[in-house]
């Protein structure tokens, strides 16, 4: 079975092949390694999706992590940190119920 591309790339694609290039080239120069290791923006990546509560980004972030060598132990522990942050969010929101406008 053929593996269709993820959706961004499929959308861009659809739109326009200099859409697409552009895209896919900012995505490669954003993910490779400089200051942080290309795993590293794959773990960030990954907790991001988390956050943002994105089901395929999570997906697609979790097999670009493992391929860049992250381990399942530091995915669980990004997808922790970012269930977290995404908890506080929430209670900072919530917090605005005390206010009095």
């Amino acid at each position: 079975m053929k593996e269709q591309k993820p959706r961004p790339y499929r959308f861009t694609e659809a739109v326009s092949d200099e859409l697409n290039d552009a895209f896919q080239n900012l995505a490669a120069q954003i993910m490779k390694d400089g200051a942080l290791s290309s795993k590293e923006k794959s773990i960030i990546a990954l907790a991001c999706a988390v956050a943002l509560k994105c089901e395929h980004c999570v997906k697609a972030h979790k097999k670009s992590a493992l391929a860049a060598g992250a381990s399942m132990e530091e995915l669980l522990e990004a997808g922790a940190v970012a269930g977290q942050v995404r908890l506080g969010s929430g209670l900072t929101f919530a917090s605005f119920l005390l206010d009095d406008d």
